[in-house]
C-alpha cells in the first residue's frame, strides 16, 4: 500500500535527521520519500473520483503520514507514526 511506503519511508528520514545521519544518507532517505509521496497522488487521485465518499479519510490518512515531518523528537515521531498507522487502518475499515 502506498501510504505504508510513504510512512515508513518518511520514519526512515525524519529518524536519519533526528539521529544526526550523515548528509548523504539523509538525503537519500529524503530522495526515497519524495518518490513513496508522489507514488499516492494517483491513488489518492482516482479514490476521490471513484469513491469520492472516502476521499476525507484518505486525505486524513495521508496527512497523517505528512504529520512525520519534522518532528521534534524520537518521541513525537513514534506518536505520529502510530497516528499514521491507525488511520491508515481507518480508510481500510471505512472502505471495506
Amino acid at each position: 500500500m502506498a501510504l505504508a511506503d510513504h510512512r515508513r519511508a518518511m520514519w526512515v528520514r525524519e529518524d536519519l535527521r533526528l539521529s544526526g545521519a550523515s548528509d548523504a544518507d539523509y538525503q537519500a532517505a529524503r530522495t526515497a520519500s519524495h518518490n513513496t509521496r508522489s507514488a499516492l497522488t494517483a491513488p489518492l487521485t482516482t479514490l476521490a473520483i471513484l469513491a469520492p465518499d472516502l476521499a476525507g479519510v484518505a486525505q486524513g490518512a495521508a496527512g497523517a503520514t505528512y504529520a512525520l515531518r519534522n518532528t521534534e523528537n524520537r518521541e513525537l515521531l513514534d506518536c505520529y507514526r502510530e497516528a499514521a498507522i491507525e488511520a491508515a487502518d481507518d480508510l481500510v475499515r471505512a472502505a471495506a
